[in-house]
């Protein structure tokens, strides 16, 4: 009952926050736990990465990672779904969490790291034979050798992350709620190496580099048309509706740029760039461990400014999705 909560538009996800359906349940005491059944824990830790990107973040997911203790095997079963394409994919601009993970590796050197004292805080840094166990998987045993870490989805996030106040990033990494590679790459945050504070300059200076290269990369240039006359309605962060005239259109918030006509979808007016999942998160594994079809991460940025307008997860070859019907 560790679920993490969905970004909000005013503010940040929860991590490990529960579920609102069972206000009185909890994680349970790890030690409870070890003391109830033949396990040995390693580690239970918040992941970093694991929320959704925005504005404002999606909450944190947690891992477990154990062994069998005190018992020649234990017989265990998988049941699980959203491992293949994350079950929370964000909201007007925020990016998807990670998916729920098993990771499984037997003949370690786990028993050999006890005897020197050597632990480990992530189950990357174990040896051994990975095994990829499917989601309904039944009857396969772990021994005291084996290393079980089990990682669930996170919680999508909201907005743009490159909207979010540069020190926010700054604490985020040093919470570890997010790394120093995820703070460039993917909010547009400079950090200092002295200090680890935000440099507000030259992140101001790569969030604009980034945008432009957008538009660069698409042919644009300066050529979007602007939808001229009053707004109508703002509809999110980064799309109004505007009246010309000829009609209600969508638009960007920030430039004006034309999206399209009420009624079509705002999409087919957008900048389109389509990368793999784990260009959204980079927990996300290899999803054809699962499914055939290839999922992909679309990006959907303004033709005039090169701001995010929207996220999604679609199957190659599929239609836009449609997300946004107005009438006035």
């Amino acid at each position: 009952i560790g679920g993490a909560i969905g970004a909000f538009s005013t503010g940040d996800g929860i991590s490990t926050g529960g579920q609102s359906r069972t206000p009185i349940c909890k994680l349970p005491n790890i030690e409870h736990t070890e003391q109830n059944f033949p396990l040995l824990f390693l580690y239970r830790k918040e992941v970093p990465n694991s929320g959704g990107a925005g504005k404002f973040r999606g909450g944190l997911s947690a891992e477990s990672c154990f062994v069998a203790h005190n018992t020649d095997a234990i017989t265990q079963d998988t049941l699980s779904s959203g491992n293949a394409i994350p079950t929370s994919t964000g909201m007007m601009g925020g990016y998807p969490a990670t998916t729920n993970a098993y990771n499984f590796v037997v003949n370690s050197d786990i028993q050999k790291r006890f005897t020197s004292s050597d632990m480990v805080d992530d189950v990357s840094e174990v040896s051994g034979d990975h095994v990829t166990l499917q989601l309904r998987q039944e009857n396969f045993s772990q021994t005291a050798d084996d290393v079980y870490a089990v990682m669930w989805s996170a919680a999508g996030g909201f907005g743009d992350p490159m909207e979010r106040d540069p020190a926010r990033v700054a604490a985020d990494v040093l919470n570890l709620a997010i790394t120093a590679e995820a703070a460039r790459n993917i909010y547009g945050v400079v950090l200092s190496d002295a200090t680890g504070d935000a440099d507000a300059t030259a992140t101001e200076a790569l969030r604009a580099d980034v945008r432009a290269a957008r538009i660069a990369r698409n042919g644009k240039g300066n050529g979007a048309v602007k939808a001229d006359g009053k707004t109508l309605y703002d509809l999110t962060d980064t799309l109004s509706l505007r009246e010309n005239g000829a009609g209600p259109r969508y638009a960007c918030r920030k430039c004006a740029a034309d999206l399209g006509p009420l009624g079509e979808n705002y999409k087919a007016g957008c900048l389109r760039e389509d990368a793999p999942l784990d260009h959204a998160n980079p927990l996300i594994g290899d999803s054809s461990r699962f499914i055939d079809d290839v999922p992909q991460f679309r990006q959907f940025f303004c033709p005039g400014c090169g701001t995010l307008i929207e996220n999604e997860i679609a199957v190659a070859g599929e239609d836009l999705l449609m997300d946004l019907h107005v009438e006035v």
